[in-house]
C-alpha cells in the first residue's frame, strides 16, 4: 500500500509515466467555442434569410390583394357612370384627367343625379387613392406610386389631355385603369405591384 499522500499521488503517477487524469486543454476549449459560434451564425443566417423571404411574400400577397381590391372598386362604380334610366338626368363624365375621375350616376332611377350618393369622385393625393362620395372623403389604399387614367372613344382611339371639353367629354367611351403600388417589405427593401384593366362604360 503506498504511503504517499492522496493530494501527491497523481503527479506522482505521471513522474512515472503512467497517465494522469483525463481533460481539456485551454486550445481545446477554444476550438469547441469557435466551432459553436461558426454553426450558430450559420443557424442565424439561415433564419434571418427565412424571417425575410416570409416577410417579403407576405408583404407581395397583401400589396396584390390591396390593389386588386382597390381597382376592382373603382371598376364597378365606374361602370355605373352615365346611368340614365329615364332620360332625364344629365349623369356623365363631369371631369377626366390623369390622376382623376369625377362622374354621375342616376343610381336610385328618379330622374336625376341631386342625390349626395349618385356623384362619385376617384383621385390620386400624394401616395393615396381617395373616393369621394355621399358619405365623404375615404382613403382606399396608401403607399401609390401612380394612379393613371386613359380615356378611350366609341372608336377605341385615346382623347388626349386636356379632356376639358363637353364633347370630348361625353365621346368617352371607357376608361383605363393602371394602378402601381410600392410598399416596403423591410430591412430597406420594397414591394412593387401594378395593376391595369379597361372599364366599358356601359351607359355612356
Amino acid at each position: 500500500m503506498s504511503s504517499l499522500p492522496a493530494s501527491v499521488r497523481p503527479r506522482a503517477l505521471a513522474a512515472c509515466g503512467k497517465p494522469a487524469e483525463a481533460g481539456f486543454s485551454m486550445v481545446e476549449m477554444l476550438l469547441v467555442l469557435a466551432t459553436v459560434a461558426i454553426l450558430f451564425g450559420a443557424v442565424y443566417a439561415g433564419f434571418d434569410r427565412l424571417s425575410r423571404s416570409y416577410t417579403a411574400e407576405n408583404v407581395k400577397a397583401g400589396s396584390q390583394q390591396s390593389v386588386r381590391n382597390a381597382v376592382e372598386m373603382m371598376v364597378q362604380d365606374i361602370r355605373l357612370a352615365g346611368l340614365n334610366p329615364l332620360r332625364t338626368a344629365a349623369a356623365g363624365i363631369l371631369e377626366a384627367t390623369g390622376t382623376r375621375l369625377h362622374f354621375t350616376a342616376d343610381a336610385n332611377f328618379d330622374g336625376d343625379v341631386a342625390d349626395e350618393f349618385e356623384e362619385i369622385t376617384y383621385e390620386l393625393n400624394g401616395s393615396a387613392l381617395r373616393q369621394t362620395n355621399h358619405l365623404g372623403t375615404e382613403v382606399l389604399l396608401e403607399d401609390v406610386a401612380a394612379l393613371s387614367f386613359r380615356y378611350f372613344d366609341g372608336g377605341d382611339v385615346q382623347i388626349p389631355f386636356p379632356i376639358d371639353d363637353t364633347a370630348e367629354l361625353a365621346a368617352i367611351r371607357s376608361v383605363e385603369i393602371s394602378l402601381n403600388l410600392i410598399r416596403p417589405s423591410g430591412r430597406g427593401q420594397t414591394v412593387a405591384r401594378e395593376y391595369t384593366t379597361r372599364v366599358r362604360c356601359r351607359n355612356l
